[in-house]
């Protein structure tokens, strides 16, 4: 019975410790595999807990009238560490390495970001201040712009009124034939130009006895711009009468030229020499000496040898030329002549404008084509070595669903989000300078050829 009672006990003990054991299930081989492969993984540095995103710093770009969009502000992203020339491959892979190994994919791509991001600021800089307007501004031979040489430009026109003049050649007197010339040529000056038109030696008779008086005189008929039936009034009062003062009237067309005026042009129409004692060499030397530009021609209406001498040391002392006429063609001719050089300005300021129009379209076009082509470089090569480092991080990371294997796709569109962003805009301002540029182009030789057109009619006498 003892027996019995003994074994009854070793059976309820045994039975016992069997219950224990179930209520503990023991690890599986996976489990084991995991807890072992934890004590023995080495440590790295940081885990989610402790994680500290990497503090981003952005360039500014002051001066701007609108709202930057998403893109543009994270273009604006401080350089990464390894961006550019700084690239070193040990010691990016050195700083994957840091990288804690359970981040999410916004923080894996951050820290990418921060490591390979390119400096795109100086391109932005250039793209949000491009200016693809084109103005040429090449001074007009006329009213709208206008250059120096004509802007401001007075043509200052003495006639003689000497007896002489009323000499017959061709069946005209010397003073018709040059009245007509004169006409013709005021009717082709600028529209902007001031012509004054003065006589002298118009007193008087070219007696002796009337000498002083003559010699005494000068007037200044018309002086204004150009209107066609005013000045050729104020041109048929002249009569030829008196004696030759040329140096009077050299000396006083300076009270001619108005205010402001950047220009002088003297055309001294004569048949003869100075024949009041007067020193117009000195006189045109007084004039050029001015702070005006001023030249002196001098234009001879059948002079004789001595007086053609004389009127060359006039023009000479004047920056100018001495041109001698024997007949009415002959000075209609030299008035053309002064005409085509007007004429030739046009064709000067036409063709400025094309080359100038031309050159700043080509500047801004390259301007605009090389910031394109540095932020697709750019874009390409952060792009390049963003995929680099995620495929490093896919070796270091076997577990397929680990976020570090996830993030090539927003690595692709974040790179060539910037890389259409290049193309869009540098495309854009590179084919409005190309619009702009083409257009001042025409507009220029459109105004030129107009102009050109109207001269040449005049000259025609259409």
């Amino acid at each position: 019975m003892k027996r019995l009672f003994m074994g009854l006990v070793m059976l309820a003990l045994v039975l016992s410790a069997c219950s224990k054991d179930e209520s503990i299930p023991s690890q599986t081989d996976a489990e084991k595999s995991n807890t072992k492969q934890a004590e023995q993984e080495p440590k790295v540095k940081g885990t989610e807990e402790s994680y500290t995103p990497t503090d981003v710093a952005y360039f500014e770009i002051e001066g701007l009238e609108r709202e930057l969009t998403e893109l543009e502000q994270e273009m604006l992203r401080h350089p990464g560490t390894f961006s550019g020339d700084n690239y070193d491959e040990a010691k990016v892979k050195e700083a994957l390495n840091q990288l804690p190994n359970d981040l999410t994919e916004e923080q894996y791509i951050e820290e990418l970001k921060y490591l390979f991001t390119e400096d795109y600021h100086v391109e932005l800089e250039t793209l949000f201040t491009f200016d693809s307007t084109i103005e040429v501004e090449i001074d007009r031979p006329d009213e709208t712009v206008g250059a120096p040489t004509l802007k401001k430009a007075h043509y200052a026109i003495l006639v003689d009124a000497s007896g002489s003049m009323a000499a017959r050649i061709s069946g005209k007197t010397r003073m018709e034939a040059a009245k007509e010339a004169v006409l013709e040529f005021v009717e082709q000056i600028p529209e902007n130009a001031t012509i004054s038109l003065r006589v002298y030696g118009h007193k008087g008779s070219n007696s002796s006895t009337d000498k002083g008086l003559s010699c005494d005189s000068t007037e200044v008929l018309y002086n204004s711009s150009f209107e066609a039936a005013g000045f050729q009034n104020a041109l048929s009062q002249v009569k030829p009468v008196g004696w030759t003062p040329i140096a009077l009237g050299l000396q006083m067309v300076m009270g001619d030229i108005p205010e402001g005026t950047d220009d002088v042009v003297v055309y001294v129409v004569s048949d003869g020499i100075e024949t009041c004692d007067g020193d117009p060499v000195q006189e045109a030397k007084n004039l050029v000496s001015s702070d005006i530009q001023t030249i002196v021609n001098i234009i001879g209406f059948d002079v004789d040898n001595e007086g053609q001498k004389l009127l060359k040391e006039v023009a000479s002392a004047g920056n100018g030329e001495f041109t001698y006429v024997n007949s009415e063609q002959d000075l209609k001719k030299y008035m053309r002549a002064q005409y085509e050089e007007i004429q030739k300005k046009w064709l000067e300021w036409k063709e400025a404008g094309k080359v100038q129009a031309f050159d700043i379209k080509e500047e801004k076009k390259k301007l605009a084509n090389d910031t394109k082509e540095s932020m697709k470089e750019k874009s390409t090569r952060e792009k390049e070595r963003m995929k680099e480092a995620q495929d490093y991080l896919r070796e270091r990371f076997e577990d397929y669903d680990h976020p570090a294997r996830k993030i090539f796709s927003e690595i692709v569109d974040y790179g060539n989000a910037k890389w259409r962003y290049a193309v869009d805009n540098g495309n854009r301002l590179w084919r409005e300078a190309v619009d702009n540029g083409n257009r001042e182009w025409r507009e220029y030789v459109d105004e030129g050829n107009e102009k050109i057109r109207e001269t040449i009619d005049k000259k025609n006498g259409n």
